[in-house]
């Protein structure tokens, strides 16, 4: 169950020198990862929660760096802390193996429906299909979610904003959490790599807005495979960026005036 803020500090334990909520105190969800075998790093995975979890609900640097902030601090750990709690609890649901796509039942629905743009909507399912064949288990269920998310819409390459669009408020947050996490380098570079070969881009604008472009005849396919040296690190740093952006999505404030075609002074 949750910790609360008086409890807190009796929940912590360290983990390689850092703080961390001891695993009896996570969700449990990440109880089951903790001792799963569907992952590569199932324990580092936990960790890294666990760890997340104590540094955001304890304000781990805010408070040891600055000392004119220590009146916060309450305040603190009940605003970030409860949105760190929901970000924790959110990724561990998204890890379970029930979570993750059915691709074949997927691709047997699409061919029996009358739906248009057969073509380019199964040749989605196979750039995210082919992502679950390099990435597993080891990126959560919402990483293939968000991007098989246009095959909901009537327009398959309809550019529409998560924050401000009435049908997609719901899933905003957790995909827009995976959309900003894409700044990791070489998993953005993997992911370009496999949809341009399919002669596709999957996009994300700064205004939280998703889409699926079809690259233009000038465009070029590529190939890139993350290092084998390099990929465990590189998921890592993924999982911790997605659950930032989890946490910071309330945060951060949107306009519409991004990407307005006309604009009233």
């Amino acid at each position: 169950m949750q910790s609360t803020n008086i409890e807190f500090d009796s929940c912590l334990t360290t983990i390689n020198g850092e703080p961390a909520v001891a695993l009896e105190y996570m969700p449990e969800s990440w109880q089951k990862i903790a001792t799963g075998t569907w992952m590569t790093e199932p324990k580092v995975y936990t960790a890294m929660a666990q760890v997340f979890l104590a540094k955001n609900q304890n304000g781990h640097f805010l408070f040891l760096e600055r000392p004119d902030t220590n009146s916060l601090k309450n305040a603190y750990r009940q605003g970030n802390g409860l949105l760190a709690w929901e970000a924790v609890s959110h990724f561990g649901q998204a890890f379970l193996p029930e979570s993750y796509p059915d691709f074949q039942t997927i691709k047997t629905e699409l061919k029996a429906s009358n739906t248009e743009a057969i073509h380019d909507r199964l040749t989605l399912l196979n750039i995210v299909t082919e992502l679950f064949d390099e990435l597993g288990y080891d990126v959560p269920a919402t990483f293939y979610w968000t991007f098989l998310h246009p095959l909901q819409r009537s327009d398959l390459f309809e550019i529409r904003s998560f924050r401000f669009n009435e049908q997609d408020l719901a899933i905003a947050r957790k995909f827009d959490a995976i959309l900003h996490g894409g700044y990791v380098s070489m998993l953005r570079r993997l992911i370009d790599s496999i949809s341009s070969r399919h002669g596709y881009f999957l996009e994300h604008g700064c205004g939280c807005d998703n889409h699926l472009a079809k690259l233009q005849p000038s465009d070029g396919s590529f190939t890139y495979i993350i290092p084998a040296d390099a990929r465990r690190k590189t998921l890592r740093a993924f999982f911790w960026s997605i659950m930032e952006e989890y946490l910071l999505f309330e945060l951060r404030s949107a306009t519409r005036l991004v990407y307005a075609d006309h604009i009233t002074m």
